[in-house]
């Protein structure tokens, strides 16, 4: 009985992060490690709807496009915290990049946790006093590099992931690859290959590809198309608009919304809807903010926030603080 219900632990956490709309993808619930797809790593990205491909710099791209790595200016340290739906959180993601000329290196880690899963029969009756509880992790070591006066960026990650499921202990290691074209400076190509080696049965696989494109230095547009090894091809588009500079005594602003071809999960209940609904009624729609300053104490410092709906299952809220040095 015991078993039975564990064995549905993985399947849960598949159907959040790529539930099928209307009816089950037959790949539905066959990767493993689906907590990597939740998001975790970057409030920008969710914020954009997840069309973050061509957009990863810094530390956000070992979870997104390692070879935005190789864009990083300055040392980089960042800690993220997402407060995910049904008792699903991520209380801690840190990650760091660090510049040598050309070459830049970067290493992350983060864990998900799930509490209160509870024990049935064969019934489907509770078994009290009995629970079950979820902690899967990861870690990454990636590299990026520019090529072609900087207007070619490749990247590669190992990682490790890491799933414990009341005792059901699975770890699996797995590359990712990925590569940014700049032609110009307003528009960007992004494609990535993500866990890779690792067997889909115990990673699921991700390939992505998409452009983005920034217009009037205050408008960045992005679109990305993404297809997992257990689930359907997932469209994703996102707008981030700067407040003019001059508006703001010491930094930038982002305002950021986001599309992403999520399925139905129903509606948000009557009991549950706050003010901002019905904006954050669809699961399709996201929504953050940014704020950038360089004079935090010397340092350059970005604060990013992203609210994320899923319908009937609740929101989805990140924060991500970074510091540059």
């Amino acid at each position: 009985m015991r078993r039975g219900a564990l064995a549905l632990l993985p399947v849960l956490l598949a159907l959040l992060a790529a539930a099928p709309a209307r009816a089950i993808d037959p790949a539905a619930g066959t990767g493993g490690a689906s907590f990597m797809k939740v998001g975790i790593g970057s409030a920008r990205a969710m914020a954009l709807g997840r069309a973050y491909v061509a957009l990863a710099e810094g530390s956000d791209a070992l979870n997104w496009n390692p070879a935005g790595l190789a864009l990083t200016q300055q040392r980089e340290i960042a800690y993220g915290y997402m407060r995910h739906i049904q008792d699903i959180d991520s209380p801690f993601y840190m990650a760091y990049a660090h510049p040598l000329g050309r070459t830049v290196l970067g290493v992350n880690f983060g864990y998900l946790s799930v509490d209160g899963f509870e024990i049935r029969d064969s019934r489907g009756v509770p078994l009290q006093g009995q629970d079950v509880r979820v902690q899967d992790g990861f870690g990454t070591l990636g590299v990026g590099r520019s090529f072609w006066y900087e207007k070619l960026f490749l990247g590669g990650a190992v990682k490790v992931a890491h799933e414990d499921n009341a005792g059901t202990i699975h770890n699996v290691m797995a590359g990712d690859f990925g590569a940014l074209l700049k032609p110009n400076q307003f528009i960007t190509f992004g494609f990535s290959s993500q866990n890779f080696g690792g067997g889909s049965s115990r990673i699921a696989s991700v390939t992505r590809g998409g452009a983005a494109i920034k217009m009037f230095d205050l408008l960045t547009t992005s679109i990305e198309v993404s297809k997992p090894s257990d689930g359907p091809v997932r469209l994703g588009m996102g707008g981030e608009f700067m407040l003019p500079e001059d508006l703001m005594q010491v930094g930038q602003i982002f305002l950021r919304i986001g599309y992403y071809s999520a399925d139905d999960l129903g509606q948000v209940l009557k009991e549950d809807r706050s003010f901002l609904f019905p904006l954050i009624g669809s699961p399709k729609l996201s929504f953050g903010l940014g704020m950038y300053t360089a004079q935090a104490f010397g340092y350059g410092m970005t604060f990013d926030y992203s609210l994320v709906s899923y319908g009937a299952l609740g929101t989805a809220d990140m924060i991500q603080m970074k510091v540059k040095f």
